[in-house]
């Protein structure tokens, strides 16, 4: 702290030292106001504090923003019909039609056995309800087959898949489970606000079925259509208007709706020879259910329910789910049967609180160090807490703006801060005060007037040097797409923090040291800084004689530096530690749905014989609504884990872990598997169409080029060092049974094509006749052969 310049007088010589023909400036006005009123300031800083700790409570957290660009996914099902016919009938005519959506970059499109997805993907910044207004306004246009409709997903983003759960029960099965869920837990969720939707899977899925014996309906004289027809025209009530009798009216009404399995059983088909068929003659009604199109199994549970629920788009995590976490508790304690409980086993808000807890503990170590740097260089530890005390009061002030402006915290944001640029000031500001003082020890002098005149020396230099740090991050608002969406908040809270230490430094500091200096301060000698100090004379007297070997020097490190940086490796978006494991099995693309439900439970069960492992389910196959276009190949695996700090066992890492867990799997030849986290893998899939973070896409109209080229493309990637796997996803040899219709042996037999695809629709698939009510539910009416002829190509 020592001066080689002579003692100043006790007072300023002049009252106004920093000014320009006696005004003072800007800054300096607020040195003096603050010092004029000094209870004021308290009270300002004593507020700033409350009411920046209330703003961090309620002010919306996530792990990180939401990078993904507008999407807008049409999903168009035809059951039964192969991925061909689908893509030539129903997703081509969908693009062809959206493909002028003004704002469009890419649209991409997945076609499957009964199942087409159209993605659209806009440009950043436009407004998603506009972008499916726009989709909304084309589909009409789109020539579909008769009876098939397509439709928009909910407006929700990747990584909106917040919440999961399953539902448990010892004595129901998982049909009932499923009526459940998709009658009243479906309801009570999608009534909170900022729920977009819930996606479910798991659990047959309930029909009310008409099983036809083929014998006893050709000796009938009847086709399949004929017992779709029936039932559909027998399931309907009629309205007969009103009428008054005695002084009221009476409303009249026709109820031929079906409600039991005897009803559906009377349904009269036709008359032949004066005696009518009944449905009941030609087979036989009961409860069933529809073909598999995946499974869910949790735990040891292979058939288990699950729920998801979708955030919409813009809403805050954060608050959403302290809304479900409320209605899960009502409907757990008031609505739901006793024997049945809703099990949440996927929360994000446990990632929240992690992030949360991983910023709050940066803050405190940051102040923690800084405030001991701080003592250590200014040897005073008065000094070092007034300017530490900049910090939580910045930081309160950065809360307050971003609460103020609706902008979500996260974990780059808010652990981008750097204490040392926001204590800058007040270094400045403290320690040219307390050499002030140093210089005045013994003396008699107003402290006011000597901190007033300290703060004029070096209040404008301060501000200019925090107009510079904030100049040097406006450039980032010119950023658009994922980058601008990542560190547009980073900009946001370093910029109001800086704001709120400038403030802080030419208010409440020169407060706090008329307060906590009044008795003097004394020079303290700091060894190991003059040490410092007289190294550095030495090495800069040496600098200035060799002044040509240092700039040949420093020019060429920063030769080498440059030439360095070119082999250091890059990512966008540092990785967000979710606490789980995300595992995608992908099994033979030919696999049937029976074979593969055999292999699932296989690898539930090794996943969760590790004893870090807490909770394991899998996703197998594609849920009933077809909004995760996939088929029986492809599993997903939720495997939730301890907190770190409990493992005890051999593996202290999840890198670790993954590395055995992927040994032990290897038992299952020919299935490839893939290890990432839950919303990572969401966000993956969503901006490149595919279940990986990096792809390679070759287009074309030859399927069969393609998938030579696709696989030329495979050998090159496997020779890129660091590359560990690669998949080729595969679009032909997919097995078919085809009934080729001889038309001359039709017309002998007075048969139509329309009856023969009526019978062949419905030995499999089963043919929706009509719909049964019961209460607000409604269950499908079904058409379909008996399990014994429709098991073998023969029958």
């Amino acid at each position: 702290m020592s001066d080689p310049r002579p003692l100043e007088p006790a007072e300023p010589t002049s009252e106004h030292p920093n000014t320009h023909a006696g005004t003072p400036s800007v800054a300096n006005r607020f040195v003096r106001s603050a010092l004029n009123q000094p209870f004021l300031t308290a009270v300002f800083a004593l507020v700033l504090l409350a009411v920046g700790v209330w703003s961090f409570k309620r002010l919306p957290v996530d792990a990180y923003p939401d990078l993904s660009p507008p999407l807008v996914s049409i999903t168009t099902q035809w059951p039964g019909h192969a991925a061909e016919e689908v893509e030539r009938l129903v997703t081509v005519p969908i693009e062809r039609e959206v493909n002028g959506v003004e704002h469009v970059k890419v649209v991409r499109s997945v076609s499957l056995y009964g199942l087409s997805h159209v993605v659209l993907t806009f440009e950043d910044g436009i407004d998603p309800y506009f972008a499916r207004q726009r989709a909304f306004e084309r589909l009409p246009d789109v020539k579909l087959p008769t009876g098939v409709s397509a439709g928009v997903e909910p407006l929700f983003s990747p990584s909106g898949l917040v919440y999961r759960y399953v539902l448990e029960s010892p004595d129901r099965s998982a049909m009932e489970l499923k009526v459940i869920n998709d009658w009243i837990l479906s309801k009570a969720y999608k009534a909170v606000p900022g729920v977009a939707d819930l996606g479910g899977l798991g659990g047959e899925t309930m029909q009310y079925q008409v099983l036809v014996d083929p014998n006893r309906l050709a000796g009938a004289g009847l086709a399949v259509s004929d017992v779709t027809t029936a039932l559909g025209n027998n399931n309907a009530n009629a309205g007969g208007g009103f009428y008054s009798q005695g002084g009221q009216f009476f409303y009249v009404r026709g109820l031929g709706q079906v409600v039991t399995l005897a009803d559906i059983g009377n349904v009269v088909i036709a008359t032949k020879n004066g005696v009518p068929v009944l449905v009941k003659d030609i087979g036989r009604v009961e409860i069933g259910q529809a073909p598999r199109l995946g499974q869910f199994g949790f735990n040891g549970v292979n058939d288990a329910v699950e729920g998801i629920i979708l955030l919409r788009t813009g809403e805050q995590a954060q608050v959403v789910l302290e809304h479900v976490h409320t209605v899960t508790q009502n409907l757990n304690a008031h609505v739901l049967p006793k024997d049945v409980k809703i099990r949440t086993f996927y929360d994000r808000r446990d990632l929240i609180a992690l992030t949360t807890r991983t910023v709050e503990d940066n803050l405190v170590r940051g102040i923690v160090l800084v405030i001991v740097v701080l003592v250590f260089f200014l040897m005073d530890v008065r000094s070092g807490l007034i300017v530490a005390a900049t910090i939580p009061l910045a930081l309160c002030f950065a809360f307050i703006c971003l609460d103020l402006r609706h902008i979500p915290a996260n974990l780059l944001s808010i652990g981008a801060i750097d204490f040392g640029i926001l204590v800058d000031g007040a270094v400045v500001m403290v320690e040219n005060i307390h050499r002030q003082m140093v210089r005045r020890h013994g003396t008699q002098f107003s402290i006011v007037k000597v901190i007033t005149a300290a703060a004029a020396e070096v209040d404008r230099p301060i501000v200019y040097a925090v107009a510079v740090i904030v100049a040097g991050f406006l450039p980032i608002y010119v950023l658009n797409g994922p980058s601008g969406k990542l560190f547009k908040p980073m900009a946001d809270t370093m910029i109001f923090a800086l704001l709120g230490a400038l403030l802080l430094t030419l208010t409440v500091v020169p407060v706090l040291c008329t307060w906590l200096m009044r008795g003097g301060v004394k020079e303290r000698r700091n060894i190991v800084f003059d040490w410092t100090l007289k190294q550095y004379e030495k090495l800069l007297d040496w600098s200035l004689v060799h002044r040509a070997t240092v700039v040949t020097g420093s020019t060429l490190l920063f030769a080498i530096a440059l030439a360095l940086t070119l082999r250091v490796g890059g990512e966008f978006m540092p990785k967000l530690d979710e606490g789980a494991i995300w595992v995608r099995a992908t099994m033979p693309y030919t696999i049937s749905f029976e074979e593969s439900s055999k292999i699932v439970p296989e690898v539930r069960r090794i996943l969760a014989s590790f004893p870090e492992v807490t909770t394991v389910s899998s996703e197998h196959g594609r849920d009933d609504a077809g909004t995760d276009p996939t088929g029986f190949f492809n599993a997903e695996f939720y495997v939730g884990l301890k907190p770190y700090d409990t493992w005890t066992g051999a593996y202290r890492t999840k890198a670790q872990l993954i590395t055995q867990v992927n040994r032990k799997l290897q038992v299952f030849p020919g299935i490839q598997f893939n290890f990432t986290q839950p919303a990572e893998d969401a966000v993956d899939e969503a901006e490149t169409g595919l279940k990986s973070a990096l792809d390679v896409k070759v287009f074309g109209s030859d399927l069969a080029l393609l998938e030579a080229k696709g696989l030329e493309v495979k050998h090159i990637l496997e020779k890129v060092r660091g590359i560990t796997h690669v998949t080729l996803v595969q679009e032909l040899g997919q097995p078919a049974l085809t009934v080729q219709m001889n038309r001359e042996r039709l017309a002998r037999f007075g048969l139509s094509a329309a009856t023969v695809n009526g019978l062949i629709e419905a030995a499999v698939g089963g043919t929706a006749a009509t719909q049964v009510v019961q209460g607000e539910q409604l269950f499908d009416l079904v058409v379909r052969l008996q399990p014994q002829f429709r098991g073998t190509p023969e029958a």
